[in-house]
């Protein structure tokens, strides 16, 4: 991605040295979804004229049909099923809550999935930083007061929560972005105390606790990082790495754990925060970062 400017604008034309188009209201008709480009690409959503976003996306299929297909769903009558368009119950619910109606920006983006994915983790790493919160329904985030459906074969609806019922914990406040500081492997990257450095074998996780938190990835060989991980359980997520190490390499970890338990959403954004930082500094993604497993 491209060298930032001094203030960084997350509804510009020109953010994060990307080509966006302008923004197209989703009550547009049919005959003007050609200002959506019909390509692969990154989009960003918004209540129409407000400086928040409520999603950063991107599909390798096409822009336009990504669009139609959000907007259907999220301006249904009730709120619809999870699949196949995930954002749209997050969108209806602060619609229905807010009143919202929404905008729908994009950037087309045909590096391929990897490259995308990385672009999307360092548009939402950017975002955190100059907003100090993420986008209202990034990362599992939903309405406090609204419960997430299942996907339509599973026949659980969503909806607003009743009198009484306890709130969506998915509705909670943004985890604060890490502090943009050292190097991915220093002992303080991001403003963590990270463990020290240890060879990946199923006796060396017995020191990581079953907590909350993020693990580092190395080849123990040549010293590359190759992959950042986040799990509700730190212990087993690096015995289950350790059992079966990818393509036999010898591994080696470093982890943080949260002091705390901490919603899902906000391991998430965290998470994001450490490989949107690698992405700034290396223009990519760890090797192994979006491999099944990690």
């Amino acid at each position: 991605m491209a060298e930032q400017a001094a203030v960084p604008d997350a509804f510009s034309s020109g953010w994060c040295g990307l080509v966006w188009t302008s923004w197209v209201p989703f009550s547009t008709t049919s005959r003007t979804l050609d200002n959506v480009p019909d390509t692969p690409g990154l989009y960003r959503i918004r209540p129409a004229g407000q400086d928040i976003l409520m999603y950063i996306g991107g599909t390798g299929g096409s822009l336009r049909q990504c669009f139609a297909g959000t907007r259907q769903n999220a301006t249904r009558v009730v709120m619809p099923w999870n699949d196949p368009w995930p954002v749209a119950p997050a969108l209806w619910a602060w619609k229905d809550a807010k009143g919202y109606a929404y905008e729908f920006s994009s950037a087309p983006y045909g590096d391929g999935p990897a490259a995308q994915e990385a672009a999307e983790c360092y548009l939402m790493y950017r975002y955190r930083l100059e907003r100090h919160e993420s986008p209202l329904c990034s990362f599992g985030r939903f309405h406090r007061k609204y419960r997430r459906p299942s996907d339509q074969k599973d026949g659980v609806a969503g909806g607003k929560l009743g009198p009484g019922e306890p709130l969506n914990p998915a509705g909670g406040p943004s985890a604060s972005p890490l502090a943009v500081t050292g190097k991915p492997g220093d002992p303080g990257w991001m403003g963590l105390a990270w463990s020290p450095k240890r060879a990946l074998k199923t006796h060396t996780t017995t020191v990581v606790p079953p907590d909350p938190g993020y693990y580092l990835i190395f080849d123990a060989v040549k010293g590359d990082l190759l992959a950042i991980g986040r799990s509700e359980d730190c212990a087993k997520a690096l015995f289950g790495i350790s059992r079966d190490p990818w393509d036999g390499r010898e591994l080696a970890y470093l982890f943080f754990c949260e002091p705390k338990p901490v919603p899902p959403h906000n391991l998430r954004e965290r998470e994001n925060d450490l490989i949107g930082n690698f992405v700034e500094q290396y223009g990519t993604v760890p090797a192994y970062q979006f491999r099944d497993g990690v």
